[in-house]
């Protein structure tokens, strides 16, 4: 099969070809058909796709979502945006690997390469826990946990949509959080160091249960009804229980940060922080992403205006233009004998 990337697909292409279906959802139209909502996606970019009521019972079980699938069908325009009408579809698990050879299958051309190295962050993020948590039971618990799921950690988002959306992402976040930890706790020696920096590492750790995989825009099961903070708070419980804690209590409160983290009851939070290494927690957590969505919305935007379009979840515009480093040719520089002579 050769293939046609999103990217540059037109209304009236045939497509034969290899996609990942990120998302695959039962509708039901006005005339009381039901058909599949599809997301198709390739390197370049995502595809609406809809499998109708004619091909429904037939195609429905030939594949998953979060996986690849090799699908036929003709592409057409709906309300400006362009749509696959899907005629055949089969997931990879039903095709041979003599069968994916000959008709060329290429996973490296359907998923968009991580924009971030994965290693560098890994061993960055490892030497971390290893050198700078010292707290013995902390450190063994959080390595652990960091170790047992390597796998996973390099490859999940931090999010399904809205900020580190991208393979790694999840570890991208994890550490920039837990740098930002470190040198909180350099400014205000009052905190548990220790408390702060596995909380800051294990802060997300539930979303390797809650998403469904690196490729699924969906939710588990057991994610869609429990969510990532609890799972997360039950995975360090797992963890824990082969460990010798001199202060129960120590647990009882990196616990606490993994619940609070959200900040509020309103956003998925079963408690507000109540210790100070839970507030730094959910403070650096949202500071974090909300910037890597401001810094998208920028390199997203294609507008001539100094500022971008309205970002719906930030509920605002943002400004494009970098503030001026320019100076006062007037003003003295702080690099010269002036200041000295100044005192």
């Amino acid at each position: 099969m050769s293939h046609i990337f999103i990217s540059d697909l037109k209304p009236g292409d045939k497509v034969n070809q290899f996609f990942l279906v990120k998302r695959k959802e039962r509708r039901r139209a006005r005339n009381g058909k039901d058909f599949l909502d599809l997301t198709l996606a390739d390197k370049t970019g995502s595809l609406n796709g809809k499998i109708w009521s004619e091909h429904l019972e037939g195609l429905e079980p030939l594949f998953s979502e979060g996986q690849f699938a090799g699908v036929a069908g003709r592409v057409e325009a709906f309300q400006d945006e362009l749509q696959l009408t899907v005629e055949k579809i089969r997931g990879i698990r039903h095709w041979s690997p003599e069968q994916l050879e000959k008709a060329g299958f290429d996973p490296d051309l359907l998923v968009p390469p991580p924009p971030v190295e994965i290693e560098p962050l890994w061993e960055g993020l490892t030497r971390l826990v290893r050198e700078e948590i010292r707290h013995p039971a902390l450190k063994q618990l959080t390595l652990t946990l960091l170790l047992t799921n390597a796998a996973a950690w390099k490859k999940w988002p931090a999010s399904k949509v809205y900020h580190h959306a991208y393979a790694g992402g999840l570890l991208e976040h994890t550490l920039k959080v837990t740098a930002m930890a470190f040198e909180i706790t350099r400014l205000f020696p009052e905190l548990h160091r220790d408390l702060v920096l596995a909380g800051a590492v294990l802060h997300d750790i539930g979303k390797l249960r809650e998403l469904e995989g690196p490729y699924s825009e969906q939710n588990t099961f057991e994610g869609q009804l429990i969510g990532h903070l609890i799972q997360g708070r039950d995975m360090i419980r797992e963890a824990a229980q082969a460990l010798e804690w001199d202060d129960p209590r120590l647990l009882t409160q990196l616990e606490h940060v993994l619940l609070a983290h959200h900040g509020q009851l309103e956003f998925g939070s079963p408690v507000v922080p109540q210790t100070r290494e839970a507030l730094v927690i959910h403070m650096l957590d949202d500071l974090e992403g909300k910037l890597k969505m401001m810094t998208d919305q920028i390199h997203r935007d294609r507008g001539e205006g100094p500022f971008t379009d309205w970002h719906r979840v930030l509920k605002r515009k943002i400004l494009k233009e970098p503030v001026s480093t320019s100076q006062d040719p007037n003003a003295a520089d702080p690099s010269s004998g002036a200041v000295e002579e100044s005192r």
